[in-house]
This record gives structure tokens, sequence and C-alpha cells, in this order.
């Protein structure tokens, strides 16, 4: 059976319309400033932690770490080898703080790299529906909950991004991405997944979405 997306289905907005733009070849290079903004940014990322209440303050204090923001880290799944596929360098908007089976310190967020460009963009453009701004009218974080997200139809984009995050299996620094550069990072092809192609974990997120 062929899977698509109905394209025509999607309400024209600035990041669906930005999405629209890039040929399947341009996902893969965006042109040298992304690549640049990258290198940038993801300096220093590689140096393993092993984060603790007082890191994760300290990440809040420096705006890397935020409920509601979007971020970058390196991550190492404590049960991967249960499974079917994972990202290592995950792109998420954390939704909020969540303790694991053992009490575990952790979070919940939504990956968006569990979906293809052209339905992330659109994914976000609707979560901004849950936009708080700062005083010059700018985005400054997302205020939205797993509840909300799974009590109508219209955020079902949301169910392959879901996951939960330990904080003790993040190996890097967390990169906070400010709302101006969201344009940038969701469209750069930042995802490193294991098990599985990227083509495989998208065509996954259409069927079950």
């Amino acid at each position: 059976m062929r899977i698509s997306y109905d394209i025509n289905s999607i309400m024209d907005s600035t990041l669906t319309q930005i999405a629209k733009r890039h040929t399947a070849q341009e996902f893969i290079f965006l042109g040298q400033k992304s690549i640049s903004w990258l290198r940038e940014n993801m300096r220093g990322l590689r140096a393993p932690v092993r984060l603790s209440r007082e890191i994760i303050q300290e990440s809040v204090r420096k705006g890397g770490f935020q409920i509601g923001g979007l971020c970058h880290f390196y991550y190492d799944p404590k049960t991967k080898e249960t499974l079917k596929y994972y990202d290592t360098f995950p792109l998420v908007i954390p939704l909020h703080m969540k303790n694991g089976a053992n009490g575990e310190p952790g979070f919940l967020g939504l990956n968006l790299h569990y979906l293809p460009p052209l339905m992330r963009a659109h994914f976000l453009d609707k979560l901004t529906d849950f936009a708080v701004y700062n005083k010059s009218n700018e985005i400054a974080r997302l205020k939205v909950t797993y509840d909300i997200l799974a009590a109508t139809s219209r955020y079902k984009e949301f169910k392959p991004c879901i996951k939960h995050y330990l904080n003790s299996q993040i190996r890097s620094d967390i990169m906070g991405i400010g709302p101006g550069e969201w344009e940038t990072a969701i469209f750069l092809p930042t995802a490193q997944f294991k098990k599985a192609s990227q083509a495989k974990v998208h065509s996954d997120s259409i069927k079950n979405t």
C-alpha cells in the first residue's frame, strides 16, 4: 500500500509554506548558512555528562532546557536493546517532568525528528496554538501538555513523537534553540536513527497518525 501525506489538506502557514518550497534533495543539504548555524551551536555537545538536578537547573538558567522550548542533546536510551529504533540526537519539545519506573528523574517530550519535514512543519505550526509570547510579541515557549494533545485529532502528529527521556541517559549538554531559530532547526537533517533508516521511521509515523 502506498503511503502518502495529503499536502493539499494542509493549512497554508509560515512553516508549511517554507517546507513546500524545498524539494526532497534540498532537505538533505539546506545551504551553507544552515550548516554553519548547526556547527556553531553543536560545539561542545559531544562532551559526555551525567545530568543531575543541579545540571538541569544550570541548563534552565542558561536557557538550554525549558519546558515548552526546543532543544537538542545526545541520548543513549536505557532500553535500546528492546526498542524497534531510536534517535540518538533528538530534537525535543519538553512537555513536563516525569520520573521513570524506578523513580529516575526524567521528562516527557516530543521528538520532532519522527516526522518527515513537511509534517514536522505543519505540526509545529499547529502547536503555536499554545504559544506564550514575550513583551516583544515573539513566541517565548509553548504551554501544552500530553493530555491536551491526546484529547483531539487536531494534534494527531504527536503520537509517534512522544518519548520519555531519563536525565541519566543524556550524553551531552542541552542545546537550547531560541524560537527565532526553530525555522532553521526543524529543517536540518540532524536525526541520528539507529536500527532503522529515517525513511522507515517516517513511513511508520505516517501510518500511525
